[in-house]
C-alpha cells in the first residue's frame, strides 16, 4: 500500500463519516420537531385555537361554547363550507375584560384544473371576558358559526 493511497482512504472515510453525521443530525431535526403549540384553555389564544379547531371540525355545538350565552342562543348558524383552513397564530392584545388575537388565515378552496385556489390574509377575532371566562365575540368570516359573530 502507498502512502498516497493510505490517504485516499483516509479522505474516503472521513467524507463517509461526515455524510453520515449530517443525514443523522437532519433525521433528529425531522423527527424532534414538535407539533402546534398548544395554547391553555383560559386564555385568549387557547380559546381562538379551541373555537377554530371545533369549527374547522364542523362540532357547531362545542363553537357555540365559545360565544356569550345570548349570542349562542340567537344564533342563526351559517353553512360550513368546504374548505381547509389554517390559523396562524400572529399577535394578542389584552385587557382587563377585552382582547384581540391577531391571526393570519391560510385557506385552500377545493381543486380545478389548475389547482386549488388559495389565499391567506390577517385577521382578528375579538373576545370578552365574562365572569373569568374568554368568548368570543366577533370572528373571520370563515371561522363564523353565526351571523352575530362573523366580520
Amino acid at each position: 500500500m502507498t502512502e498516497q493511497s493510505g490517504r485516499s482512504r483516509v479522505v474516503m472515510i472521513a467524507l463517509g463519516a461526515g455524510i453520515a453525521l449530517v443525514v443523522i443530525i437532519a433525521l433528529i431535526a425531522v423527527f424532534a420537531r414538535s407539533g402546534p403549540v398548544e395554547y391553555a384553555a383560559d386564555t385568549p389564544e387557547g380559546v381562538v385555537q379551541r373555537y377554530a379547531q371545533a369549527v374547522i371540525d364542523g362540532d357547531v355545538d362545542t363553537a357555540l361554547g365559545y360565544l356569550p350565552e345570548d349570542v349562542a342562543d340567537r344564533c342563526r348558524t351559517i353553512p360550513t363550507q368546504s374548505v381547509s383552513l389554517r390559523l396562524t397564530l400572529l399577535d394578542t392584545t389584552e385587557g382587563d375584560d377585552f382582547a384581540r388575537v391577531d391571526v393570519q388565515v391560510a385557506a385552500s378552496y377545493g381543486s380545478g384544473m389548475l389547482g386549488s385556489s388559495e389565499f391567506d390574509y390577517e385577521a382578528e377575532f375579538t373576545l370578552d371576558k365574562a365572569d373569568g371566562e374568554w368568548l368570543i365575540t366577533r370572528a373571520p368570516w370563515e371561522f363564523a358559526v353565526c351571523e352575530e359573530v362573523a366580520f
